[in-house]
């Protein structure tokens, strides 16, 4: 577990983190060598509302392709020790040897991996990361980030996001995330490094041609409400500017000389203003 003193009101994410650790040494044994807090909790900015749990398991050689049915084990296993925070919780993995270049069956992102070099805290085991942890170029973080973007975010997506919005009642965590994940696409884009929100929506409100300042501050802003608080107004202004918050990041993303696939995320511009 983290050694020292932890930021206040970050409790329950480090129970889970703790929790998570104990079973993860349980399932691996040796085989666990070194285990982090990376995410927000690493970062900063975690808010218990809001954010996830995010822990990264780093093994040796084996399992390999063993791991996905471990992690989901562990996961079940907080869930049903009842965690607060347990459904948040989210578990990167990778033998530290094929660190730069997860092999199939392992998950972590290159966004991630960059997280873990700069700004994971160490909860178990040895830090390897001098010998294996070789960062993510910022070339390797853009072509995820928009891969990602381009499976998720469709009209058909945004429609249906906004429907269960509309049906089950916005929250706090549903209203931020719909609305600060467009503002954290174009600052990791921009940037090529991992990024919090405070982060992401201080370089969006520096753009000359961002439309949606008030939103994305009132998004970051809505992160400190307690769970059970709904952001006033939220439903509306989410159904009226998401659909052209993020047709503007896309369009903004797709004039970047540096950014993959800019024809598409052009293309998915125009759908998304349709």
């Amino acid at each position: 577990m983290i050694n020292g003193p932890i930021e206040p009101g970050t409790e329950a994410g480090w129970r889970v983190i703790d929790a998570a650790v104990r079973c993860a040494t349980g399932r691996l044994g040796n085989g666990l060598l070194s285990a982090y807090a990376i995410g927000s909790l690493a970062h900063g900015g975690f808010r218990t509302a809001v954010s996830d749990v995010d822990l990264a398991l780093l093994t040796g050689d084996q399992p390999g392709r063993g791991m996905p049915r471990i992690v989901a084990t562990i996961a079940n296993e907080i869930k049903a020790a009842g965690h607060e925070l347990a459904d948040r919780l989210s578990i990167f993995h990778a033998p530290w040897a094929a660190f730069s270049d997860p092999p199939p069956g392992a998950r972590f992102p290159p966004i991630d991996r960059y997280d873990l070099v700069h700004y994971g805290i160490l909860v178990h085991g040895t830090d390897f990361r001098p010998t294996y942890a070789t960062a993510p170029t910022a070339d390797e973080i853009r072509v995820h980030a928009v891969d990602s973007a381009l499976r998720r975010v469709t009209p058909v997506r945004l429609a249906t996001d906004l429907r269960q919005l509309a049906d089950a009642g916005v929250t706090v965590h549903d209203a931020t995330k719909i609305v600060l994940w467009p503002v954290r696409l174009q600052h990791v884009c921009d940037t090529g490094q991992a990024t919090g929100n405070a982060a992401a929506v201080d370089h969006y409100l520096q753009l000359p041609d961002a439309h949606h300042q008030s939103l994305a501050q009132d998004a970051l802003e809505w992160r400190d409400l307690a769970a059970n608080q709904t952001p006033s107004a939220a439903l509306e202004r989410i159904t009226n500017e998401i659909h052209d918050l993020h047709a503007e990041v896309f369009q903004r993303l797709s004039e970047r000389p540096a950014i993959p696939r800019r024809g598409e995320l052009a293309r998915r511009a125009r759908q998304l203003s349709a």
